[in-house]
């Protein structure tokens, strides 16, 4: 069978559905004495290219990305209760304030694997 044949039997939703994960942070675990899990999603073509035209720096971009992709008890970083406990503006500035710079490195990492972004997702096939 073709790969034409293949994908003209496969169900398009199963092509495109969103794989999330959770993970945890253990630094706030261990401060708040029980799991702070995150969950992570895969970025859409729409997301990252909105994340492009509003990121001033890299660093924008790596904070961007996880105010789209992450959740926390399934909200986002605007939680205007958490903001406000936490004195801050801005969703960003709540990031800033929860997790350390490799925290967010981190999680920028994993959005990017789940987004399929990585070395081996793509590979040269010799002598096809």
């Amino acid at each position: 069978m073709s790969i034409i044949d293949l994908l003209l039997e496969t169900d398009v939703e199963k092509l495109q559905a969103k794989h999330n994960k959770n993970y945890e942070i253990k630094r706030l675990s261990k401060a708040l004495g029980e799991k702070f899990i995150i969950t992570c999603y895969p970025l859409t073509h729409e997301q990252v290219a909105h994340i492009g035209e509003i990121s001033k720096s890299n660093t924008d971009m790596k904070l961007n990305a996880v105010l789209e992709a992450c959740r926390i008890e399934g909200k986002r970083f605007n939680n205007k209760e958490l903001m406000d406990k936490f004195g801050v503006v801005t969703p960003t500035d709540l990031l800033n304030k929860l997790f350390l710079p490799g925290e967010l490195y981190e999680l920028y990492g994993i959005i990017n694997t789940l987004s399929g972004y990585s070395k081996d997702a793509v590979r040269e096939v010799k002598n096809s």
